[in-house]
């Protein structure tokens, strides 16, 4: 996932976005386009909003804090509230907040709901499907959850070992697995 708004660079190989290698644009543009959330919330020191604002900053964007809570599903008068007293669920949405506050394409998500208890993982999931349609953004969602994909997913692409085994659309590949690497993971029993 690191690869796909070079936070690290392939050592091999080519990925490409809008048909250009990601090599040939500016790191900083990139990860303005293509934003990440990480499996556990990287909260920075400080308040929900100074969290929410931090990439806005950097790019010279001009949001309105509240909306960007209202959109998460945070209250406005969280925004002054301090990060390290949030719960698991109200940190990974001040962590989506700080991902769409600069305006990306693609917001690509690692393992958002691990850790997380069910209500919240619930929340996360159905927050995900909301953006994704009300700010028309691709995403990849990274899971080894097979409900979950099947909650939050229209396709999948199974990697085993950094290499792609297959794809298609979430229900095909859990219903009706071309690719017996593929059978063996559903079943947990891949070595």
């Amino acid at each position: 996932l690191r690869l796909l708004n070079r936070l690290d660079d392939p050592t091999k190989g080519t990925i490409l976005y809008n048909g250009e290698p990601i090599a040939a644009y500016d790191g900083q543009q990139l990860r303005r386009e293509v934003s990440m959330v990480f499996q556990r919330a990287e909260l920075f020191p400080g308040t929900v909003r100074s969290n929410i604002l931090w990439g806005t900053t950097i790019h010279r964007i001009c949001v309105d804090p509240a909306d960007i809570a209202e959109m998460v599903g945070l209250p406005t008068a969280m925004l002054d509230k301090d990060v390290s007293r949030l719960s698991g669920g109200e940190a990974q949405k001040v962590s989506i907040g700080r991902a769409i506050a600069v305006g990306p394409k693609v917001l690509l998500l690692d393992e958002p709901t691990s850790g997380l208890d069910p209500t919240s993982t619930l929340q996360i999931e159905e927050l995900v499907r909301h953006l994704v349609k009300r700010l028309h953004l691709t995403c990849v969602f990274v899971t080894h959850d097979m409900e979950q994909a099947r909650r939050v997913g229209d396709d999948a692409i199974l990697l085993i070992d950094g290499k792609k085994v297959e794809e298609g659309s979430v229900d095909r590949l859990l219903n009706n697995p071309r690719d017996g690497r593929t059978l063996k993971f559903i079943r947990g029993q891949l070595r």
